[in-house]
């Protein structure tokens, strides 16, 4: 993926649960992202917050989801700063950072070095092995 390929998604419309082409959630942002750049098919996720913990868990244990401890390009960012995790995508494109959908706001492109500048306080990276 590269800043080209970036740019077809700036701009769209956040909207909760959206799966594309025209608006987008942070997590189906992140699973088309994955599937159409990356060739890496990534799971929707269950509806509570439990689940949801449980999936990520298990893809840990299971080795399918490394935690990475510095971003490389194509890796998955959880942005955390405060109560609801938040994802997107570590592009090492123009220096580097993170393509994501952020409600108010659409699918934007923020640099590393301004994520705490957003609020993003705790981030972790994570390789998708499958």
């Amino acid at each position: 993926m590269n800043a080209s390929d970036a740019a077809q998604y700036i701009g769209k419309r956040w909207e909760a649960g959206a799966r594309g082409p025209d608006a987008w959630d942070c997590w189906g942002l992140l699973l088309h992202v994955q599937r159409e750049h990356f060739g890496l098919a990534l799971p929707e996720l269950p509806g509570t917050e439990m689940q949801t913990r449980a999936v990520y868990q298990g893809k840990l244990v299971t080795g399918e989801w490394e935690l990475i401890d510095r971003p490389e390009h194509g890796a998955g960012a959880l942005l955390r700063g405060g109560r609801e995790p938040h994802v997107g995508v570590w592009l090492a494109i123009e220096g580097g950072g993170v393509l994501h959908a952020l409600e108010g706001f659409g699918v934007i492109w923020t640099p590393g070095r301004d994520l705490r500048r957003l609020g993003y306080s705790r981030t972790r990276y994570h390789r998708f092995i499958a």
